[in-house]
């Protein structure tokens, strides 16, 4: 798995694969067809590095691709971001009272 985070971050590599989910709508998708068991533990690994990642995040320009490494970080923040209202506000993969809306991106 080397490689797939800056180094400082080589603990989180494990993250990867199933939360560094590029398109916003996708980690919806995720986050809503997890449960609350898979939730709490991404958001366990990743909530305390949450501010050290996006500081190392910050560094780079903006107008410039992202390195790879540094891509996969900040995918893992934005999902950090889409579970974190599930995992401390809801109490559920869902926003509570949507029965089974599903949010979808049409442009």
């Amino acid at each position: 798995m080397s490689g797939l985070l800056p180094e400082a971050f080589k603990e989180l590599e494990p993250l990867v694969a199933e939360w560094a989910i590029e398109d916003g709508h996708q980690r919806y998708v995720k986050r809503v067809n997890s449960s609350m068991a898979e939730l709490k533990t991404f958001y366990e690994k990743m909530f305390p590095r949450g501010e050290e990642a996006i500081n190392y995040v910050d560094q780079f320009d903006y107008q410039k691709p992202l390195p790879a490494d540094a891509a996969n970080l900040r995918n893992l923040i934005y999902s950090l971001i889409t579970v974190a209202l599930a995992i401390e506000v809801w109490k559920q993969p869902r926003v509570k009272n949507s029965a089974q809306t599903i949010l979808t991106r049409l442009a």
